[in-house]
């Protein structure tokens, strides 16, 4: 674990002398040195499934590309019992008591949430996400969105999206189109016995996706040049805790609104909800773009729906 939580936060590539200084026994370990990282990077790659750059120089692979993960009510019930092993007490108390808060939330969402949805979900994870290979399979009685046909579709799953509950798969029956499958849309999936076909070119593939997980494919980004004070900072923390990291605090004790997160989104609606609600608390800096998506959506969704709620 401290190798990993090593490779992750290197800004770059590290030689084979540093880990075996660092985590292989250190400079007076006689021989088995090498072996020991091996062993270590073996775990990483194959328990874990994160993809190493092996040679010279050793680093985590497309860590950029990474999605964030959420735990479930079980791994975070694990993660509870494992840190009753830590040996300072007070680090001890503290993280056991925000696993089991994690615990409580997750079993609780889990509870709410439909059970065959919850059992797609973790087929999903295991069979689409962890897979090292690629195959064809079959989505049962699909209801497309745009034709209203509920019928099975043939497909290649390359991801699937766990922030938005979809699957991003080529459709063996559209001219092999990368498309998004929802799983509320689909009564289930299965494997089939056949590989992906080789003209997908799947080896040469790369998931691109916006912060909030959709896929991008070659549209058009909205950039957000963002401004907060600190209530919309805090509560923008509890709303997008994933994005936190790319808040940055600006200088000048004469601002009012001194946190700024700057994104590329390919939809506004994520966030569309949180800013009627701080609207008071933010500025949008330039962002033409994102300002008339946002127009565009209040027109089209916030107004209407506004009207019929206070009308009902």
């Amino acid at each position: 674990m401290k190798l990993l939580v090593f490779l992750l936060e290197a800004e770059k590539p590290v030689p084979m002398i540093s880990l075996e200084r660092l985590f292989g026994g250190g400079f007076e370990a006689v021989k088995d040195k090498k072996r020991t990282i091996y062993r270590y990077l073996n775990i990483i790659e194959e328990k874990w499934q994160i993809e190493l750059i092996r040679g010279d120089q050793y680093s985590i692979k497309k860590k950029a590309a990474f999605q964030a993960t959420e735990l479930n009510s079980q791994e975070a019930q694990a993660l509870y019992f494992s840190a009753g092993d830590i040996i300072d007490p007070d680090l001890r108390l503290m993280t056991q008591a925000k696993l089991l808060r994690i615990y409580q939330e997750r079993r609780k969402k889990e509870d709410l949430m439909p059970k065959r949805t919850l059992e797609l979900i973790d087929w999903c994870e295991q069979h689409i996400n962890k897979a090292k290979i690629k195959m064809q399979m079959l989505i049962k009685n699909y209801s497309s969105i745009n034709s209203g046909v509920i019928a099975d579709r043939l497909v290649v799953p390359i991801s699937f999206n766990m922030e938005n509950l979809e699957i991003y798969a080529y459709d063996l029956e559209g001219e092999n189109v990368l498309k998004v499958f929802k799983l509320e849309r689909m009564d289930g999936i299965e494997k089939q016995k056949d590989k992906a076909p080789k003209e997908l070119k799947l080896d040469k593939f790369e998931i691109k996706r916006d912060p909030f997980g959709y896929l991008i494919e070659g549209k058009e980004l909205l950039y957000l040049d963002l401004r907060m004070d600190l209530k919309a900072f805090v509560l923008f923390s509890l709303h997008f805790s994933k994005l936190v990291p790319k808040i940055e605090k600006l200088e000048g004790d004469d601002l009012d609104k001194p946190y700024r997160i700057e994104l590329e989104l390919l939809r506004v609606d994520p966030m569309a909800g949180w800013i009627i609600g701080l609207i008071n608390h933010i500025d949008i800096v330039d962002s033409m773009d994102f300002k008339g998506s946002l127009r565009s959506y209040f027109d089209k969704y916030v107004s209407s729906q506004l009207q019929n709620i206070l009308q009902s």
